[in-house]
């Protein structure tokens, strides 16, 4: 069921402030930064539905708000936007799909690796075969965010790379050919994904074989961005 179109623009505006900023949203934010013809009570009427629904919560003593995992599972269900990708990104893939050839090892370093500097975040991949293949890229810009400022959940992301082929294997599982598919906290299949956000997309074609690539980072990852990413830049490389 569909929100009331008003806690949902409100909503929407909260994820993607909060995806920016990192910082909570409170309703003066809102009232200052966007477009709303809202007075301010309406708006803090608004949020507190919200909250009482499940879509934010209020971390700490902050007076602002941040999305839960079902607020970012409506935002992607429901507001997320499906684009293409920058110009620049764009262009970025179209030039490495005409220079590499079928046969290079390098592939998916390059791919991997351009992909996490764009999103800043880790970019896995694994190639299933006569033996799994897994590699990973992006650790170190994964870990500029400011949740990893937390010790607890960077150990916890530390342990999950050092699972890279169970979640690989897990990834693919779920991931349905076609789509990006997208894990949110609990959604993630492996124990040690299940504070993070992630989103992944599958292939099997026959010059690579079969497979999965994926973003994953904090729950606040630009879920729309990588969706969009991910599924054009592997469509350069496997039609």
């Amino acid at each position: 069921m569909r929100l009331a179109e008003r806690e949902e623009n409100i909503l929407d505006f909260i994820i993607r402030d909060f995806i920016r900023s990192a910082a909570p949203v409170s309703s003066g934010r809102i009232v200052d930064e966007s477009s709303f013809d809202l007075s301010p009570a309406t708006i803090r009427n608004a949020m507190l539905k919200l909250d009482e629904e499940g879509f934010l919560e209020q971390p700490h003593t902050s007076a602002g708000r941040i999305p839960t995992d079902r607020g970012y599972r409506y935002f992607v269900d429901n507001l997320m936007e499906h684009e293409i990708p920058q110009k620049k990104e764009r262009e970025i893939f179209e030039e490495m799909q005409k220079n590499f050839q079928d046969s290079s090892e390098d592939l998916f370093e390059n791919f991997g690796k351009e992909v996490s500097r764009h999103l800043n975040l880790f970019c896995g991949f694994a190639k299933f075969g006569a033996r799994l293949h897994t590699d990973g890229y992006g650790f170190e810009e994964v870990l500029k965010e400011p949740e990893f400022e937390d010790r607890e959940m960077l150990l916890e992301f530390g342990k999950l790379v050092d699972n890279l082929d169970l979640l690989t294997s897990n990834y693919f599982e779920r991931t349905r050919r076609g789509n990006p598919a997208v894990f949110i906290g609990e959604e993630n299949p492996i124990r040690s994904a299940r504070n993070f956000g992630a989103v992944s997309v599958r292939f099997e074609n026959g010059n690579f074989g079969k497979g999965v690539i994926f973003s994953i980072g904090p729950k606040r990852m630009n879920y729309e961005r990588a969706s969009a990413l991910l599924d054009f830049a592997l469509k350069q490389f496997i039609k």
